[in-house]
């Protein structure tokens, strides 16, 4: 089974943001992907959006196509009249109106290899152990004049931590509504699972903002499940593909496209889709 995974698309950001959609839609067509994987960041325009999700289902891919929301995918307005869990629900319909399986909600299976998946969220746990911010610090969200915008635009129903937490719990069901039915399991996020996969810089407020990345219990919840091989997921704006003990951690982002790629849009989502082979069955 070949597997690619892209994630962090922004496409409301920039112009070539936005340009590289059939950029990247091409890329996986070359791949000659069995299972195509979106871990979040599309865009929080719910319009954009559709239309996003409609190149792909447009292009007749025939690849399996799997997503998980980024925080910015569940961004409502100020003045909107829907909490971001409502607005999970909108994505779950728009996913599957544009043949993707929304895995925030259920598992998918295929050819013996299981796929769970969730947004994810931030606890503090990835705080840095250089400063003492105490947990009302870190849950305002802004430091020296800079603001972590899910402050203004995630509207959960609950505290950051108790979201985390859910969000843990839900992807601990799904993998044990696998185990005895697949002999892989490929765990998708939105959020970073595992502190090493994280770059601290000694200087504020880049580290203070380290504590908006995941939980400690996203990788944990991976670590203690035998079958779980691979975690893929988004929200950092690099690359990562390392080994965290006994799994492979995989982030392949496109990031903010500030200045179109010097090698051109096709030659960077070419770069930017993280291939991988697995064997199929059991």
């Amino acid at each position: 089974m070949k597997i690619g995974l892209i994630s962090d698309l922004h496409t409301d950001s920039t112009e070539a943001n936005k340009a590289i959609v059939p950029h990247i839609i091409n890329a996986v067509r070359d791949a000659n992907l069995d299972v195509f994987i979106l871990a979040g960041d599309v865009t929080p325009k719910l319009s954009e959006f559709y239309e996003v999700l409609g190149e792909f289902a447009n292009a007749d891919l025939t690849c399996r196509k799997l997503f998980v929301p980024g925080n910015h995918d569940i961004w409502v307005g100020k003045n909107a009249n829907m909490t971001s869990e409502q607005k999970c629900g909108v994505i779950s319909e728009i996913c599957q109106d544009h043949g993707f399986h929304h895995l925030q909600g259920t598992a998918y299976t295929v050819d013996g290899i299981g796929f769970c998946g969730t947004i994810g969220w931030y606890d503090y746990t990835f705080a840095s152990d250089e400063y003492d911010f105490s947990t009302e610090q870190y849950s305002e969200k802004q430091l020296m004049k800079s603001v972590w915008s899910d402050k203004h635009f995630a509207k959960w129903m609950d505290t950051d931590q108790n979201i985390a937490h859910q969000f843990e719990k839900e992807l601990e069901q799904q993998i044990q509504s696998l185990r005895d039915k697949v002999h892989r399991i490929i765990v998708v996020t939105h959020h970073v699972p595992f502190r090493e996969c994280l770059r601290f810089r000694e200087e504020l407020p880049w580290d203070y903002f380290r504590a908006f990345m995941g939980s400690e219990g996203l990788g944990r919840i991976c670590l203690q499940e035998p079958l779980v091989t691979h975690v893929l997921f988004g929200h950092v704006h690099y690359a990562v593909n390392q080994k965290v003990k006994n799994v492979r951690a995989i982030c392949s982002p496109i990031g903010y496209l500030h200045e179109e790629p010097i090698d051109g849009l096709q030659a960077f989502a070419e770069q930017r889709l993280t291939c991988f082979s697995l064997p199929n069955g059991t």
